[in-house]
């Protein structure tokens, strides 16, 4: 058993959101869990990229997201607090932060014991 504590600074991630505590291979010694507490600052956005590996379930904790995908994030959906997200491997995304006042926070988990992320420049700009 291990407790993991909240982070205390957050840190940036390479694809521009913010991590805070995890469950992870790095943390407690996980083969087959991954869990995470994110946050999207007020009015921003992840750069594109994609899980390689694993599944990825989301519950949105606070706020709003919209949620852009495919091969030229041409798809997109909104979650809302309280709505859980799948999202199958290897499919390219972006988060956007709906409200340009509050952050937006949200819970992930996969099946993976990392944090598995791949970055995809040729996604183009969303804007």
């Amino acid at each position: 058993m291990r407790v993991v504590k909240p982070r205390n600074p957050d840190r940036d991630l390479p694809r521009g959101v913010v991590g805070g505590a995890e469950i992870s291979q790095a943390t407690t010694g996980a083969h087959n869990i991954y869990m995470g507490l994110f946050r999207v600052p007020a009015g921003a956005r992840s750069r594109p990229h994609y899980h390689a590996n694993c599944e990825s379930s989301l519950y949105m904790l606070k706020g709003s997201i919209e949620i852009r995908w495919g091969d030229h994030l041409e798809d997109s959906v909104i979650v809302e607090e309280g709505d859980m997200l799948y999202v199958p491997p290897r499919e390219t995304h972006i988060v956007v932060n709906r409200s340009g006042d509050e952050p937006a926070e949200y819970i992930v988990a996969r099946d993976s014991p990392t944090e598995d992320s791949v970055e995809v420049p040729w996604a183009g700009d969303p804007s």
